[in-house]
């Protein structure tokens, strides 16, 4: 690819642009992409832009009065144009595209088919490495449960390829019937990869076709007197028909559709998908998008249909409301996506018609209710900012948690919220290092350092505490960091039934606020959020560590024995329950360690 620069103010900078196919990036005097955009011709389509006399939307002319200089990257078609237009966008995110509204990564199922024994996995991200990608999932709890039912209806394995090559017997999936143990030669890889393959019909929704091939595998196993075997695939059948029957069944069993509702209000776009494959109703994704408030419905589907499936296989039809451009290499770069044909249709009636407006249903509700959320956090917001009587609504509110048990493995907790909503991207954990007792105070302020440091400050703080940790905090970020006007404060719980109480730094007295009282409300919930997160990362270290303590205590265990033993049984709990012969198993035990072992875990003097 080709990549050349020209000043916009050039009257003959278009005439030498060539005719070929490319991207175009409009920048700024400080080189900041403005907009970002793919032409079949680049001289044309430039032209169009820098021709004085052409008619052109407000958001352009808007675009091409801050814009210093053009630059062109030239590619070999339009359709690897295409796809360098939607990578250059996903990744400079320009203020005049149509863009995601965040970047929320939603979660994904990923079967790494390349593997001897493929793995199943949930990741946020789809990468080009030869994997198979299944979803977006619309929330992680969602993809946990697909994952969940997959693994224990055919046992493929979750654990990664290091735990694999390590693990010398079955870990306690394999005991709960959630994962067929390859990694111990209980299953053949014949066998494993016929489980891969039916695992790939479900989760691309042939659940229909899969079902007759299970049932004839069923059939040979009972007529060879397999009868384990064909009761296995029995049990198999009856899953996978009891998650298809509570789905809607909408057409014909050769349906594999997306139908892609649209809503907007001003530069607010929330897209509605609608997924129907085998003729079943799979779900629906909402994804929320800004886009310039004169661009055209039908570009900011193109827009969306681009990106979207990026990272999600397109099915066999695309069903939008309105014409698309670049309607037939779109269903060029997608049939290549798919290894398949894919067709791109807007003008459709019956089912697909009534499915459509559906999305469309889907999305305006959706919208509506991101609209609901946005109102009651100006109400919120504004209430905040009269409260800390502040020039502008803290937009970016960081809250701040300190959680230990008799001063061991003390945690601190930062949450983040963004316009009222918790921001998880944003969320971090700070393990408190040089502690010798509980001291809260210390632990925030080596916590609060540390943030500081890290940059990217909020526009107010919020401490889990009272008067004192509010002191703590409040020197690091006034005295010590010079952010004199930065709001920072403390939420106190009363110890006995009265009203909550809210400290506020460079004021004597606390506040005290109504119950229902809006700003209260959302202090709580930022308050609660901290201290959820802090006391769950220390349950975690504290676990760890009573781990480590219980095996490091014991004669001769050193951290390769410890390794073994946990790789070996999978759980202290297990280990606790092994016979002394079970622990002589493990390689790397010798017999009278054994022995020792499983007396300490059992509390038996030894002699």
């Amino acid at each position: 690819m080709k990549q050349l620069t020209f000043d916009i103010l050039d009257p003959e900078a278009s005439k030498r642009v060539p005719l070929q196919p490319g991207c175009y990036l409009f920048k700024d005097a400080a080189g900041t992409i403005l907009y970002v955009g793919k032409a079949k011709a680049l001289r044309k389509r430039l032209a169009s832009y820098l021709n004085a006399g052409a008619q052109k939307p407000d958001k352009t002319m808007l675009m091409l009065k801050k814009a210093a200089c053009f630059e062109i990257i030239i590619t070999v078609s339009e359709k690897e144009a295409l796809i360098l237009e939607a990578e250059l966008i996903r990744k400079h995110r320009p203020k005049y595209n149509v863009h995601w509204r965040d970047d929320k990564a939603y979660p994904f199922l990923r079967l790494g088919i390349k593997a001897t024994y493929p793995r199943l996995s949930v990741v946020r991200r789809r990468r080009r490495d030869g994997a198979l990608y299944y979803g977006p999932y619309a929330s992680a709890k969602s993809v946990r449960e697909a994952l969940r039912f997959v693994s224990s209806t055919f046992g493929l394995r979750t654990c990664t390829d290091h735990v694999m090559k390590t693990r010398s017997r079955p870990c306690l999936q394999f005991q709960i019937d959630r994962c067929s143990a390859p990694c111990c030669s209980r299953i053949g890889h014949r066998e494993y990869l016929e489980r891969v393959e039916q695992v790939r019909l479900f989760l691309e929704g042939k659940t229909g076709h899969l079902i007759k091939e299970l049932t004839a595998q069923m059939k040979e196993e009972a007529a060879a007197c397999a009868f384990e075997k064909a009761a296995v695939l029995r049990d198999r059948i009856t899953a996978i028909r009891r998650i298809s029957e509570a789905q809607t069944v909408v057409a014909g069993m050769d349906a594999d559709w997306d139908l892609i509702g649209l809503a907007r209000e001003s530069s607010n776009v929330c897209m509605g998908v609608l997924r129907v494959r085998e003729g079943i109703v799979q779900g629906q994704e909402i994804h929320f998008l800004n886009a310039p408030v004169d661009e055209p419905d039908e570009e900011v589907i193109s827009f969306f249909i681009r990106h979207f499936y990026m990272d999600v296989m397109p099915p066999s039809e695309i069903i939008t409301a309105c014409q698309i451009p670049d309607k037939v290499l779109l269903e060029q770069l997608l049939s290549d996506a798919a290894s398949g044909k894919v067709q791109i249709k807007w003008s459709v009636r019956t089912q697909r018609a009534r499915l459509l407006k559906m999305a469309q249903d889907n999305a305006r509700a959706a919208l509506a209710a991101s609209r609901r959320k946005e109102e009651e956090w100006n109400e919120t917001g504004t209430a905040l900012k009269e409260f800390l009587n502040i020039d502008t609504v803290p937009e970016y509110i960081e809250g701040l948690d300190i959680s230990n048990t008799g001063g061991l493995e003390p945690v601190g907790s930062l949450v983040a919220f963004v316009k009222g909503r918790p921001c998880k991207e944003r969320y971090r954990q700070f393990n408190i290092k040089g502690m010798s007792g509980p001291d809260d105070y210390e632990s925030l302020r080596q916590m609060m350092r540390r943030r500081i440091e890290a940059g990217g400050l909020p526009d107010m703080f919020l401490i889990d505490g009272g008067r004192g940790q509010l002191s703590a905090v409040a020197g690091v970020v006034t005295e010590e960091a010079g952010l004199k006007d930065k709001p920072v404060l403390a939420l106190a719980k009363d110890r006995g039934s009265g009203p909550e109480k809210i400290f506020v730094h460079g004021e004597a007295a606390p506040r005290i606020l109504p119950n229902h009282h809006p700003v209260l409300l959302f202090l709580q919930k930022v308050r609660d959020e901290a201290h959820r997160f802090a006391v769950s990362r220390h349950r975690k270290r504290r676990h760890k560590r009573s781990l480590a303590t219980q095996l490091t205590s014991i004669p001769g265990v050193g951290p390769a024995r410890q390794r073994a033993l946990l790789n070996h049984f999978g759980s202290l709990k297990r280990l606790k329950e092994a016979s002394r012969s079970e622990i002589e198993s493990v390689p790397a035990i010798p017999r009278s360690l054994a022995r020792v072992i499983h007396e300490h875990l059992r509390n038996k003097p030894h002699g």
